[in-house]
């Protein structure tokens, strides 16, 4: 499913990474990728979680290990706000020992160096879950 062919839910997206040169590409392949698409930024999670509470974006993309707030915790006060928030976590590290119930706080896993396709195919999921939410609740 791309943007042109997906149904128009006005849907916002944030993604939380503190490497500049991350968030940009990141920013940029999703604002390009689906350009009727709301897109924020933040350079950690404290930033991410007050931007969140801002917009109440549908899906997050956000790394494990920041500085100031790490993802786990802000993916879980993100939970307590939106239960049904679609978090993508991202990790330059393979073997991430999460705990069960910090493995559950996400929708998807992607290892950096993330790719244009896997990063194409985790939104697109969540595009998908939310669009069939939402037609159930309609």
């Amino acid at each position: 499913m791309d943007d042109l062919t997906a149904p128009q839910l006005d849907l916002t997206i944030l993604c939380v990474e503190d490497e500049p040169m991350t968030r940009e590409f990141l920013d940029r392949i999703i604002s390009v990728t689906y350009p009727s698409r709301k897109v924020h930024t933040a350079e950690n999670g404290r930033a991410g979680l007050e931007s969140f509470r801002e917009s109440r974006a549908d899906i997050v993309l956000t790394d494990i290990s920041m500085p100031v707030m790490d993802g786990i915790r802000m993916a879980r006060e993100m939970r307590i706000l939106k239960p049904d928030v679609c978090i993508i976590a991202m990790t330059a590290h393979g073997n991430l020992d999460l705990s069960r119930d910090e493995a559950d706080l996400f929708n998807r896993h992607l290892l950096k160096p993330i790719s244009r396709k896997c990063l194409r195919k985790a939104v697109d999921e969540c595009i998908a879950h939310i669009t069939s939410e939402s037609s159930e609740k309609g």
